[in-house]
């Protein structure tokens, strides 16, 4: 009974020492480094080998900047409702295709600019419904896979796909495309980082919870999610720098001025766009802006290789449109990741429904 009282009290000592070291953890950061951006990230496997966005899921994003609630559908969409595949008699439909930006990281749900565009668009007369199934962190390699393996199913009459600078290395780092000989090669049938792992961590109560709630628990993991990131982007480069060392099938080195990256992408927007005429559906390419860090100027990064004239495709660049309130009101959050603030959702939502009524896109 002695023993196992002692093994009791130290035990209980541990768990003490546990919580008390935490706090003061906790309480260092807050005091030394402030607030920190806590977006829980709360993506999984999906059954077509991809990452969705967790079906269900309701949990909160804090940070120097906002406060908003993510409430997600049992598809895997940022949305109150779910949808069927097949479509309600007289609706329009769009799919609405990208990362963090699409899904409104740092904007509640009606803010983003898919709710605004359906807002803009709907009548009584023409019904119509926009599903935002933006997930963070997704390439255009996820998109296009996406799109072929599940989204087609809900019989979309447009196709938005948006575009951001950092789709170029997601594309490398998914490595589920290579350029072989300049040709667009699949080559790993999923991507789900961390497998069964990372879906364990991103739905576990507790990391969720810490994720949503501790800043010192938000830093630890930001450092090592770029860590992780940078590992895989290092590796898949590797492997198409050096096709001989890490696989028989030869993949295209990247040229001169390094713009594998850049190639793989346009190669990618091809096939996103090749699948959107064999179907008959409009596509409208959204190209992101990013905020340069010095001068607040807006920088468009939509490759200058791709060919915007292809038949059945409408480029959108929101840097025209938010040009006009640069310097004047605020665009991107500045204390969290850089995000579009409200302003620029409602800005740019407005604009896409002008683009898709005037080029006549749905019916």
């Amino acid at each position: 009974m002695s023993q196992l009282r002692t093994v009791a009290v130290a035990a209980s000592l541990f768990a003490l020492s546990l919580v008390v070291s935490g706090a003061l953890l906790e309480l260092g950061v807050r005091i030394l480094l402030g607030p920190q951006v806590k977006f829980p990230r709360r993506v999984v496997e999906a059954p077509w080998g991809l990452r969705i966005n967790e079906p269900g899921a309701n949990y909160s994003h804090h940070s120097p900047d906002v406060h908003v609630r993510f409430r997600i559908n049992g598809q895997g969409m940022r949305a109150d409702r779910d949808y069927r595949y097949e479509k309600p008699p007289g609706v329009r439909r769009i799919v609405s295709l990208g990362d963090s930006f699409t899904v409104g990281y740092e904007v509640e749900s009606e803010e983003t600019f898919s709710s605004i565009l359906e807002q803009m668009l709907e009548r009584k007369d023409r019904p119509l419904e926009v599903l935002n199934t933006g997930v963070s962190g997704f390439s255009t390699a996820e998109a296009y896979l996406y799109l072929e393996r599940e989204l087609w199913n809900y019989q979309p009459d447009l196709v938005l796909l948006s575009f951001y600078v950092n789709d170029m290395v997601d594309n490398v780092r998914t490595r589920l495309f290579e350029l072989r000989d300049g040709v667009l090669t699949p080559v790993e049938e999923t991507y789900v980082p961390g497998g069964p792992i990372g879906n364990y961590l991103n739905t576990n109560v507790l990391f969720s919870f810490l994720s949503e709630h501790s800043d010192a628990f938000s830093l630890l993991k930001e450092r090592l999610t770029y860590a992780l990131k940078r590992r895989m982007v290092e590796r898949s480069l590797a492997r198409v720098t050096h096709p001989a060392e890490t696989s028989s099938a030869a993949a295209s080195p990247p040229d001169a001025e390094g713009l594998y990256e850049e190639n793989l992408t346009v190669a990618l927007l091809d096939a996103v766009a090749a699948s959107c005429r064999e179907r008959g559906v409009p596509l409208l390419i959204h190209s992101i802006p990013y905020e340069a860090p010095d001068t607040r100027a807006l920088v468009d990064a939509l490759p200058a290789r791709f060919e915007t004239n292809q038949p059945g495709v409408v480029v959108f660049r929101a840097a025209e449109v938010l040009a006009p309130h640069v310097g004047r009101e605020l665009l991107y959050w500045q204390q969290s990741h850089y995000h579009w603030t409200p302003l620029s959702h409602r800005v740019v939502g407005e604009a896409l429904a002008e683009k898709i009524e005037s080029f006549r896109l749905i019916d």
